[in-house]
């Protein structure tokens, strides 16, 4: 199938034309060609020197280029010069990030799954080959220029900044430690462990913020009179940009931690020194906890490690999540014991897999349907297709879909199915109402008595007016007053004041601005999704010189109707289509163009594409693992 034949299929697609490049002279020897990147070159004695690369067509010929740090979307730029016999120079901490590609590759085909380090996967589809690595406190010596390495550690855990003093100026390339005039490109990229604290990264919201504002103020040190990012434009008041950006960090940090969730799993000493490494001593005005918390569970309910077991005087049984084994056994267990006669169904809030990884084990072993919400559906059935943190590789296949809204009559309870987008996009709760009165909502992981569990940024939680935390809140806060909420992994069952959640809600609304502020797109959506681009399937199997067909998927957090270009990029040999093409989107809406592929010789390959809507040209921005075989 020819891409050409794309066009007639999908409407509204379209090629797009390529955008030129401007020159911006920064001093007599020094450029800063503007375009996806920024590429910095410095001549000198009729050679050139370049920082970040050359994003124009036709680069100059370089005889060294230095990397601040391995990103893919940035790096590209380089690698042209690289190819053109420049020099690559890049951080030693980050070395194996050009160099050993392949080798993350192959680990990341199993390894992402069961993630809990949740890292950025924007790493290099081929190796990038070095010259040299460098350190903080190294300097490069070019043509009588001395440049300083600084460690700089934030957008990626190893990247440095290049300080040079030239023609009068003092110049610091940080790469994507800073974009404009104190903003910064996106918090997904810095969620990370924090050892200090002994914290993993699933757990690490926006973690690295931390070793931002102290790279920041690393180069404010220094005095720079220009701030020459990787991307965005050139900043000529440094000591302003970096105050600002600092500023609007600390107040992304104190939203968050006045309502996290985590502060009921690890402790108040523990959230405090989370949040100080960017906050400072200033205390956050966390939200008190909840107000009525019942201590042991309705009599109705077993717990069994963290999956809830409803039991009916019928001496029937339904099971909410099912993600080990132990609870497989132990149902097995109570079914013997004649504890519950039969189990009936299970029901899962979300597709982490400490929640669904023993799901259709379960189904199988028991002979009963599983229910979940229809958002869930392709991800519980076709996890392979998914980059999500926590993923199974177990598909569910004995389906009982639920639309939102949906009462179902079992014995003597009334079931309400929602979809209940808060820990993750894909998310659903339950609520289960007894004769007798007591109502209890199952609201999976999305809430603790502290707050909201929006912890990991890569689980998409989306900013209203999309579907997210500030839509649960007003469904509980419309739920009968004395319903509990069951987080399975709470043991008591706990509700929220209307003070408390009245705190939530205005604490979201007021984070939206703060966040508006911090990142610079036209919707701060865009800088807590990760995926608001992806390809879907994430991996694929096919037989060597066979096809497989990838979709681009697109979400516009816009309030305005979005023009989006995408390019795809395959590897050697294989056949795919070449030119960008344009696809339009409403409003905070998804639509996906199909993108097919001839493919080569065996072996785990990497298809990328460039994204861009706007102003904003994105290369390389997401990938695809293809497995020929």
């Amino acid at each position: 199938m020819s891409w050409k034949l794309l066009v007639p299929l999908i409407g509204s697609v379209l090629l797009a034309p390529a955008q030129p490049s401007q020159v911006e002279k920064i001093s007599a020897s020094v450029s800063v060609v503007h375009g996806p990147v920024n590429g910095v070159v410095i001549e000198r004695n009729g050679e050139v020197l370049a920082i970040y690369g050359d994003p124009r067509q036709k680069p100059v010929r370089a005889k060294q280029v230095l990397f601040t740090h391995h990103r893919r979307d940035v790096a590209w730029g380089g690698r042209q010069l690289v190819e053109g016999g420049a020099e690559a120079v890049a951080p030693e901490a980050e070395k194996a990030l050009f160099n050993d590609v392949a080798q993350f590759w192959e680990h990341y085909r199993t390894a992402r799954f069961h993630d809990y380090a949740n890292q950025s996967s924007r790493i290099l589809a081929e190796p990038i080959p070095l010259a040299r690595t460098v350190r903080g406190g190294d300097t490069i010596d070019w043509h009588g220029l001395t440049i300083e390495v600084i460690e700089t550690p934030g957008y990626t855990r190893g990247a440095v900044s290049y300080l040079l003093e030239v023609d009068g100026k003092r110049i610091a390339c940080v790469g994507d430690l800073i974009y404009g005039r104190g903003q910064f490109l996106d918090l997904f990229s810095l969620q990370d462990a924090i050892p200090q604290v002994q914290e993993d990264g699933y757990h690490g919201w926006a973690a690295r913020a931390g070793d931002v504002v102290q790279s920041l103020r690393r180069i404010a040190e220094r005095k720079p009179d220009i701030l020459i990012p990787s991307r965005g434009p050139v900043i000529h008041d440094p000591a302003e940009a970096i105050n600002a950006l600092i500023r609007r960090l600390q107040g992304a940090f104190a939203s968050h931690f006045a309502i996290d969730a985590l502060r009921w799993y690890r402790g108040d000493d523990k959230i405090r020194a989370m949040a100080a490494r960017v906050v400072g001593p200033t205390p956050v005005q966390w939200m008190p906890l909840a107000e009525k918390v019942q201590e042991k569970l309705p009599e109705w309910i077993l717990p069994i490690t963290n999956s809830r077991l409803i039991v009916s005087r019928t001496g029937a049984a339904f099971l909410v999540d099912c993600g080990n084994p132990q609870v497989v056994r132990e149902v097995k267990r109570l079914k013997r014991d004649g504890v519950i006669k039969q189990l009936d169904g299970i029901y899962i809030t979300h597709y982490h897999d400490d929640h669904s990884d023993m799901a259709q084990a379960a189904a199988d072993e028991f002979h009963c349907p599983i229910y979940f919400c229809r958002e869930m559906r392709d991800i519980l059935e076709h996890p392979e297709a998914y980059r999500m943190p926590c993923l199974t590789p177990n598909a569910i296949r004995s389906i009982r879909v639920m639309e939102d809204g949906t009462r179902q009559r079992w014995n003597e309870f009334e079931f309400t199915y929602s979809y209940f987008p808060g820990q993750t996009i894909y998310h659903g709760g339950l609520a289960a109402k007894n004769d007798n009165g007591q109502t209890v909502f199952f609201a999976g992981d999305s809430f603790t008595p502290t707050g909201m569990d929006d912890y990991c940024l890569l689980n998409r939680n989306f900013l209203a007016p999309e579907k997210g935390f500030l839509d649960c809140l007003h469904m509980i806060r419309g739920m009968p007053g004395d319903s509990l909420l069951i987080n399975q992994h709470v043991a008591p069952a706990f509700r929220f004041s209307p003070q408390q959640i009245d705190f939530m809600i205005e604490t979201l609304q007021k984070r939206r601005e703060v966040l508006a502020e911090l990142l610079p797109w036209d919707d701060p959506n865009f800088g807590v999704d990760e995926q608001w681009a992806r390809f879907y399937p994430y991996t694929a199997d096919v037989a060597a010189g066979g096809y497989v067909e990838l979709k681009v998927i697109l979400r516009n957090h816009s309030a305005s109707r979005q023009e989006f270009r995408v390019t795809p990029h395959v590897p050697a040999g294989w056949k795919g289509a070449r030119d960008p093409l344009r696809v339009s989107v409403d409003p905070r809406q998804e639509r996906s163009v199909s993108i097919p592929i001839t493919v080569g010789t065996p072996g785990l390959k990497i298809v990328t594409a460039d994204v861009g809507f706007g102003p904003w040209d994105l290369r390389e921005w997401i990938e695809a693992m293809v497995t020929v075989k």
